[in-house]
């Protein structure tokens, strides 16, 4: 098998596989990963449900997945009947999901399973860390679908975004989607060092800045929200530790002044691009606390609701608007769609 994206992600661990949207191609591209890893000891976790062969939401067909002897895996209570792989249990978790508590099994012979992980990111951090207390060389993550799950994790590693026409029947809007979501992933940290260390610190849901770093007051109302048609009209930095949404991100761009946003990394972005457009124009800058990195975008042309894109024209489309390597993990070695 060619190797497509083993090269691309290194040795970086974990990696996050992110979908733009249900039926990108997340679990088709893990199983490639997957199979290019083939030597390493594997272990897999999901922020969602992965691994059945329909889709109980969409009742469409899903790639299963099939691990190897000796890798580990995460699941809930629940999944342990839909799993044909002879198991042991490795490790219990503090981890509740509605299917039950979160576990960590080896797999003692090949087989199939199915996966329903921890649904908070916060919770992927300490469970990637045992994974490889456990002797994992290697941890994926099949993240949740859809821009506002982004990394889910939001830890250390690299993510693979899958896009596809399963997002919508318009080639070009998608690639404009995929376009915007590599551009949120590629935030950088404050240029000023003033600031960057003003905020290496801070815990309140939002702070004002001077832009040299300089803590201001923030004018907040009676129910302590920001007013943020009271601050100063001069440039300033504003720390956002939430969501950064489509109505704040208005807000700010009216205000009179240009402003330096920042949040925690890029899966606290949850706008969408007309208003981070009208953000932008109005003189705002997007950094982050922590930089995130993509390591390559899987695109597949087909989307599971009966259309299509010309595989080399999307393909062509998304590598002239994104500065990322763009692969087909649908496409096999003779270069044909399986």
């Amino acid at each position: 098998m060619e190797h497509l994206l083993a090269p691309l992600v290194g040795d970086a661990s974990p990696v996050t596989v992110i979908g733009l949207c249900k039926n990108a191609g997340k679990t088709t591209a893990m199983r490639r990963l997957m199979a290019e890893l083939g030597e390493e000891r594997l272990a897999l976790t999901s922020v969602g449900r992965d691994g059945e062969r329909t889709d109980l939401v969409t009742g469409t067909e899903k790639p299963d997945l099939y691990i190897k002897q000796g890798d580990l895996f995460a699941t809930a209570r629940g999944m342990i009947t839909l799993c044909d792989a002879t198991l042991e249990v490795a490790d219990l978790t503090d981890v509740m999901t509605p299917l039950g508590p979160v576990a960590i099994f080896r797999a003692l012979s090949d087989g199939y399973v199915q996966l329903a992980g921890p649904s908070a990111a916060g919770q992927l951090g300490p469970l990637t860390a045992r994974f490889m207390e456990l002797g994992a060389q290697r941890v994926l993550i099949d993240g949740a679908a859809g821009r506002k799950s982004l990394a889910g994790a939001g830890i250390e590693g690299v993510a693979l975004l899958c896009t596809g026409a399963s997002l919508e029947r318009d080639m070009d809007l998608v690639v404009a989607e995929t376009a915007h979501t590599c551009w949120i992933f590629d935030r950088k940290e404050p240029e000023q060092a003033g600031l960057r260390q003003s905020l290496a610190d801070v815990t309140d849901r939002f702070a004002l800045f001077e832009l040299d770093g300089t803590p201001l007051e923030l004018p907040l109302d009676e129910a302590d929200n920001p007013r943020w048609n009271r601050l100063p009209r001069r440039p300033l930095a504003v720390w956002a530790a939430g969501g950064v949404t489509d109505p704040l991100l208005k807000t700010l761009a009216r205000r009179g002044a240009p402003t330096t946003l920042v949040t925690q990394d890029a899966t606290h972005v949850l706008a969408g691009r007309s208003a981070m457009d009208l953000f932008l124009r109005n003189g705002g800058q997007l950094t982050v606390r922590r930089e995130l990195t993509i390591a390559a975008v899987a695109a597949n042309p087909w989307s599971a609701y009966g259309w299509h894109f010309e595989p080399e024209k999307f393909i062509s489309a998304l590598r002239q608007a994104i500065n990322l390597p763009v692969v087909n993990v649908k496409e096999d070695q003779d270069g044909t769609d399986t």
